[in-house]
């Protein structure tokens, strides 16, 4: 299943917008009718003092489970791993509910019915294009609700 990390100022945001509910941790997309599991989370940004990072965590998301079993010490913005301060971006990984049968892509987009002249190709080899990946579906509609 595809996952992404979501920030408490995006999930803000589309809520005042009325895009998503948020119920415990299920977070839900109204006008695609899909769900997201949610986890609380942290994306690490950069050391505090500058340095290199020794455990290689820059750019990675943890949730705060395994922040545990790492013993991180996670507090607002900040985790502290052994020496080593981050800076941390605090939020959620979500993991999407899967399509269902009804649903199109990419929602409330109409797309012609595909005729055998009409398949899509891939410009570099003529090869029929492949369906997206529950990763590339999932940042296309994540996409989709931020820009409308």
């Amino acid at each position: 299943m595809a996952a992404v990390f979501l920030t408490n100022a995006m999930l803000t945001q589309w809520s005042d917008q009325g895009k998503v509910t948020l119920d415990d941790t299920t977070l839900t997309l109204l006008r695609e009718n899909r769900t997201v599991k949610l986890k609380p989370a942290v994306r690490f940004t950069k050391l505090i003092d500058g340095t290199d990072d020794p455990n290689k965590l820059i750019g990675k998301v943890k949730t705060t489970e395994q922040l545990a079993v790492m013993k991180a010490e996670h507090y607002l913005d900040s985790v502290i791993l052994g020496d080593v301060g981050y800076i941390v971006v605090e939020g959620y990984l979500g993991d999407l509910s899967p399509q269902t049968h009804a649903a199109t892509w990419p929602p409330a987009v109409a797309r012609p019915t595909p005729t055998p002249v009409q398949v899509a190709t891939d410009s570099s080899t003529g090869a029929p294009k492949e369906a997206p990946t529950d990763a590339e579906a999932l940042s296309r509609l994540f996409l989709n609700i931020v820009k409308d």
